[in-house]
């Protein structure tokens, strides 16, 4: 157990450490086995909306590569949108890398407007591995009071990363 605390504390990074704008909560939850964390919900306005639902989605796309502290890094952006007309608030992340094995996990806030996005430029992950399957995964909210899921899988080889489409 030991050896692993290592890898997840650096993990931690990846989800929390990038350089954008939004309101980010630092609060690391406990992730209960097949369930939705509601710790994360706890300071978010009460929905507005009384019909309809957002259609979320997340796109990651100009990656960069370097390689830090034995590290391969992946730079990218991401940008969350919704195409329903209602929007939502993103409440919690989670990045895993080493094939999904190693997990950091964590409380944020992002609010995307209803028909709007919003663009994370210079987030990151990193991983040990040259070849490793990645993966981010939100939890979102939108103002009718529906719960979503969005997942993205990112494979990397080397210096290039690709996100894989569903």
């Amino acid at each position: 157990m030991k050896t692993r605390l290592l890898p997840v504390l650096l993990s931690m990074a990846v989800l929390v450490g990038c350089d954008d704008d939004a309101q980010n909560k630092d609060t690391t939850v406990d992730v209960q086995a097949g369930g939705i964390s509601t710790a994360c919900l706890i300071d978010l306005p009460e929905p507005s909306a009384k019909t309809g639902s957002a259609i979320p989605s997340l796109t990651v796309s100009n990656f960069t590569y370097s390689f830090e502290e034995d590290r391969h890094r992946y730079s990218h952006d991401r940008r969350f949108k919704d195409s329903g007309g209602v929007g939502f608030y993103i409440y919690r992340g989670k990045v895993c890398v080493e094939d999904a094995e190693v997990c950091a996990d964590a409380c944020v806030r992002y609010r995307v407007d209803a028909g709007g996005s919003l663009t994370q430029h210079g987030h990151h992950v990193a991983t040990p591995l040259s070849q490793d399957r990645i993966t981010l995964q939100y939890w979102l909210r939108d103002d009718a009071g529906n719960l979503f899921t969005l997942e993205q899988e990112i494979q990397t080889d080397g210096t290039t990363a690709t996100a894989v489409a569903e």
